[in-house]
């Protein structure tokens, strides 16, 4: 775990590092956060830049590479250790983003969801707290998610931050979850419409009308492929699971997830298949059911590091005096 926090962190601020030009409201103010928890709970006082195609500027929510090839962006050595395997798998991951970017939702999802990983049982009882589902076990859970043979399912590249296997008082059941923090939903666009195999599974699944207007609203794409590849996934391993859940996870103040969410429900013919919620909630859920004080622990870090801005709230209010 980080070491404790520095008593004074207001009185660092400029130290802080750059911040995003002409960056406002929620974006603006978690690259800040996560540029005071660098300073302030990992104790680094360099940063990196940002990708040349981004324009090649120092940030101070970016790592320094030297931190960044430390594993610094993980809350966890599990944490990283999982990142890791999972890029010996192959495609997927984005190196540079996953481990110097502190806003990326690829390494929020590590940093979260590993602890569940390495407790299944802690897992389970989350998951039932949360879903209100009874939940027996869980057979898998994997991060960032893609089929080894994409033509055996949608034939495009999408994937899933995770995919989870479970076991109900109603048989299995498959879960994909989508974990948002800073970033946008992905803007790629593909016309799902006129893809044979979206076709069949939407015949197959009844999940969503594809002739349907809601079903063709560009903001809603990412979310009809995730759960279309969730629902190929599950008819694929477990021809007799229910057809498939999907639940996204977003910060407590993107206004913008809920917008989307709630257009994708209105797509589905079952809204309940459907579930979008806070970081706060599943937090509070891992916390409750937490096997141990250090587990519960755990969550408290993760806390600090996504959630708390209470704690950076005294040297943002100085940097916007600042501008």
């Amino acid at each position: 775990m980080p070491d404790s926090l520095s008593e004074n962190p207001s009185h660092r601020s400029a130290e802080i590092g750059p911040q995003a030009v002409n960056e406002h409201g929620l974006a603006a103010r978690l690259r800040f956060h996560q540029s005071w928890y660098r300073l302030n709970v990992l104790h680094l006082t360099r940063y990196g830049k940002s990708q040349p195609h981004a324009g090649g500027r120092l940030m101070g929510s970016i790592l320094h590479p030297v931190d960044a090839s430390a594993g610094k962006n993980f809350t966890t050595p599990s944490a990283e250790n999982h990142y890791r395997l999972r890029r010996k798998m192959g495609w997927g991951v984005d190196p540079t983003r996953c481990t110097s970017y502190m806003t990326s939702s690829q390494a929020l999802t590590f940093n979260v969801l590993t602890p569940l990983i390495d407790d299944f049982i802690w897992a389970a009882r989350t998951l039932s707290s949360l879903l209100s589902l009874s939940i027996k076990q869980i057979s898998e859970i994997c991060i960032e998610h893609a089929p080894q043979r994409r033509s055996l399912h949608l034939g495009d590249m999408t994937m899933l931050d995770c995919w989870i296997e479970l076991e109900t008082e109603d048989g299995p059941l498959g879960l994909a979850i989508e974990m948002k923090y800073a970033d946008r939903f992905n803007s790629r666009y593909i016309p799902v419409a006129e893809n044979p195999k979206y076709r069949a599974l939407a015949d197959e699944t009844g999940l969503w009308s594809l002739d349907s207007s809601g079903t063709k609203v560009r903001a809603i794409n990412q979310l009809l492929r995730c759960h279309a590849l969730a629902a190929s996934l599950s008819t694929t391993k477990r021809p007799t699971s229910h057809a498939p859940l999907l639940l996204v996870i977003h910060h407590p103040g993107d206004r913008s997830a809920l917008k989307i969410s709630d257009l994708y429900r209105s797509a589905l013919h079952i809204p309940d298949l459907f579930k979008a919620m806070p970081l706060t909630q599943l937090l509070d859920a891992m916390q409750q059911n937490a096997p141990s004080r250090m587990k519960a622990e755990l969550v408290k870090e993760l806390r600090i590091r996504y959630i708390d801005h209470s704690l950076s709230e005294a040297a943002w209010e100085e940097h916007q005096q600042s501008k």
